[in-house]
Order: structure tokens, then sequence, then C-alpha cells
């Protein structure tokens, strides 16, 4: 018993997550509904045990989204959820900026599905 319990504040998880801020997200979100595609931005872990921004899409989406990913020569994992989702990570830590101004270029959904 020579140490204290934690106290509320030192029980708090403290991560430096998301990258990505609400108006970032909002922004993605929005430009990509616009295209036909819809999705959330998430956290997930990657590959390297560490926590990264990533997209929630639809199953169906995901080869026309890696696809386009692809011509902007973006690198992602992508990762199987339930209930007909799949996640999308960014596992390079892209800045907001860089995943904006590259889903502007994306083409539209080809089956406008919405």
């Amino acid at each position: 018993m020579s140490r204290s319990y934690f106290t509320e504040e030192q029980k708090l998880v403290k991560t430096n997550f998301p990258k990505w801020t609400f108006d970032d997200c909002y922004t993605i979100r929005e430009i990509l509904y616009d295209k036909g595609y819809f999705i959330n931005c998430v956290s997930r872990i990657a590959c390297d045990g560490k926590y990264h921004d990533a997209w929630q899409v639809q199953r169906e989406d995901i080869p026309q989204l890696i696809e386009q990913l692809f011509r902007q020569r973006l690198v992602v994992e992508v990762q199987a959820e339930g209930s007909y989702n799949a996640a999308i990570i960014f596992g390079y830590d892209y800045a907001a900026e860089t995943i904006i101004d590259a889903v502007s270029r994306f083409q539209k959904n080809k089956e406008g599905k919405l």
C-alpha cells in the first residue's frame, strides 16, 4: 500500500487523436457525400498497433474508393467491420488538407446509390 490510487483525471485516456478536427471530418464527409459516397470519420488501430484516422464506409463502395485513393497515390489499409461496413485506415497519418485535396478530385460514385 505504498502507492496511492489513481485519481479520476489520471484514469482518463490521453491520446493525440483524432488528428483530423471535427471541421476537417465534416468537410471530407460532405465532399464525399456530394460525390455519392457515405462515410464516417473514425479512429482505428492499424497493423502497427497505433490509432490512426480512418473512414467507415459501406463495403459495396470499397472497390471504387480504393481505386480513387490509388489514383491519388494514398496508401491505406482496409479492415472488414460488421453490418456490411469496412474501415479504410490511413496508416501514414496524412494531414487533413492532403485528404481534402484528394477527395475533391475523386470521381462520382458510378453506382449512384445513396
